[in-house]
């Protein structure tokens, strides 16, 4: 019955529906950043509410379990990273690819992205799940793809192609991260910017 209710000078208040949502963008915004980063084991509730600043009860009040927060934290993460970035249909192509795919395969993503986008970094993580997070993770790509179809329209390119050029993508960010030889990742992400412009016909 306690369960959202704040105590001020010893009267019941109810949270406020703002504070609810603020302290659930609180949970997501720290799990989008320790998942994506640490993995599915090594990150705990008592982490997760820690880094947002709530208390373990608090969690309860959002979510029902890890699995559940971990799944939306791969959309939350996803709405969040160099991908979704561009949106505007406005600039041009080569614009728009060095803000989103370009700017996607760099060493500033890998490296500072508050929110890594949990495609590459959770590839692995996400092959040992099941269920609602590995169906999470497939419509994410899926929706990334149809994404990039509409934005390359003009250009004609198949839907083979621009799922291929998202698996590299996605690979290359991942092994890039994985490499201890900084001057070779930073080579594999220059040639897959540069293949990934050849396959959608971007000069």
């Amino acid at each position: 019955m306690f369960k959202n209710i704040l105590k001020i000078t010893g009267i019941a208040v109810p949270y406020s529906k703002e504070h609810k949502q603020q302290s659930r963008e609180k949970i997501l915004a720290s799990a989008s950043k320790l998942f994506p980063r640490q993995g599915y084991e090594a990150v705990s509730i008592d982490m997760l509410m820690d880094d947002a600043g709530l208390t373990r009860g608090a969690f309860y009040n959002h979510f029902r379990n890890k699995d559940e927060v971990y799944a939306e934290a791969i959309v939350y993460a996803a709405l969040r990273s160099p991908i979704s970035a561009e949106k505007a249909e406005t600039s041009s192509l080569k614009i728009w690819f060095d803000k989103t795919i370009g700017r996607y395969m760099s060493r500033e993503h890998i490296d500072e992205a508050p929110s890594p986008c949990p495609l590459a970094f959770l590839v692995t993580d996400i092959g040992q799940r099941q269920g609602t997070i590995r169906n999470t993770y497939t419509r994410v790509f899926k929706n990334l793809n149809n994404t990039f179809r509409k934005r390359l329209r003009e250009n004609d390119i198949s839907k083979e192609t621009v799922m291929s050029v998202s698996a590299m993508m996605i690979g290359a960010v991942a092994v890039a991260r994985a490499l201890d030889d900084q001057k070779a990742a930073d080579r594999l992400l220059a040639n897959c910017r540069r293949t990934a412009k050849e396959l959608l016909k971007i000069s």
